[in-house]
């Protein structure tokens, strides 16, 4: 495609991420950030050990119960149970944040739990990234000069990393399938799958390769999370080869949402790279090539409706999910599940790699599952959490 497409879908990219930013904001905008001592006295009426002993077997239950619910019909219905495990971690963060009576024991379970997320073919380790992230922000509005220059470093060590799996994950993939261009990982030892993963990083960033290979994995990183070239391919396939959609990939996304696969057996099964193949006119691998490669939420929305009324729909997603992590908060069982709720949207809600039927499916059924989680059952949870004179 010609530098001027490039430039162009990274114009409309940019502004879609004006519209669903100001979209995010309107909710919240009058929200009142809840004062740091308020917040420690809750914070101090629960059992620190209590917490991350709860969130260690929880963290092991959630590992045997995603690969379970994956596996049976309609069992998205039920990942909210999964996702609460993010709800734990926020919380162990916020109070260790505020009263750090067990912190060297947090850092270590967690880093041990990145350590084997490294083990896996997708890179799960950014899930913990985000979540920590969401949970510093959430709990922390007004940015001090250390807590700036901690942020900061923190960032530059997450590029780093995502750097390495960028540049790496390709032979380590490959070693995972068995040579195989497929998903379906056949090494399963998870310690040994870290060790062959070093190897890898240690060989592709020695000192004799570490210039080529920083590069290399800097440029697939960019091109993976910006999402401006797809989009730059679906400007000059759509609709000079292919009419708009006039909102029917918006209908299907909702549609696919409202039918679980549970009622609706025969709903049709979702694969990215079809659908990125069919509107950029350049064929992907797919699942069976052991490849995914997705439009994200801002081209499909200009496949639906041309590049001015694309922002309509950007504007409402934006708009929606404001509600939605206003709502987590203010009717939580109190602050802080309030605070621990909304944090972990910040997974869902970065909205350029991810398909609108998933950006919208992630987020409703977190919703869903949260609201009935924090109406029926938080309220035992958190008396078990409480220290004994607080019951």
């Amino acid at each position: 495609y010609k530098s001027d497409t490039i430039v162009n879908a990274t114009w409309l990219a940019v502004l879609s991420q004006i519209f669903y930013l100001f979209g995010i904001f309107l909710p919240i905008r009058k929200h009142v950030v809840t004062k740091m001592d308020r917040l420690q006295v809750i914070l101090s009426r629960y059992d620190g050990k209590k917490l991350f002993t709860t969130y260690v077997v929880y963290s092991f239950f959630t590992a045997i119960l995603t690969s379970f619910l994956l596996g049976v019909s309609g069992g998205q219905m039920l990942m909210g149970l999964v996702y609460f495990k993010w709800v734990f971690l926020t919380f162990l963060i916020v109070h260790t944040s505020v009263i750090p009576t067990n912190t060297k024991y947090v850092l270590l379970f967690v880093g041990f739990e990145i350590l084997l997320s490294f083990s896996g073919f997708w890179s799960s380790f950014k899930d913990y990234i985000l979540v920590a992230i969401g949970a510093f922000f959430t709990l922390n509005r007004k940015i001090s000069a250390k807590a700036f220059f901690a942020t900061l470093l923190t960032i530059l060590i997450t590029f780093f990393i995502f750097v390495v799996w960028s540049a790496s994950k390709g032979k380590y993939r490959t070693f995972l399938t068995g040579g195989q261009r497929s998903q379906n990982v056949v090494q399963t030892d998870q310690l040994n799958n870290i060790a062959v993963l070093w190897d890898i990083v240690s060989d592709d960033f020695s000192s004799e390769n570490f210039s080529e290979s920083f590069e290399r994995g800097r440029d697939a990183l960019i091109y993976r999370i910006s999402y401006v070239e797809y989009f730059a391919l679906a400007l000059k396939h759509v609709p000079t080869f292919i009419p708009h959609e006039n909102g029917q990939m918006l209908q299907d996304a909702i549609e696919h949402i409202l039918k679980p696969r549970i009622l609706f057996p025969d709903k049709k099964v979702i694969y990215d790279s079809d659908i990125t193949s069919k509107y950029t006119g350049i064929k992907f691998a797919g699942r069976d090539e052991g490849a995914s490669f997705s439009l994200g939420a801002v081209a499909e929305a200009y496949i639906d409706f041309g590049a001015v009324y694309m922002f309509i729909p950007i504007f409402f997603f934006g708009l929606f999910f404001g509600w939605m992590y206003k709502t987590l908060i203010l009717k939580g069982y109190n602050i802080v599940w309030g605070i621990c709720y909304s944090a972990p949207l910040f997974q869902y809600l970065w909205m350029f790699p991810v398909p609108g039927t998933k950006l919208l499916g992630w987020s409703i059924t977190y919703f869903v599952n949260f609201y009935l989680i924090n109406r029926y059952l938080v309220k035992y949870l958190d008396t078990w959490l409480l220290r004994k004179e607080f019951k």
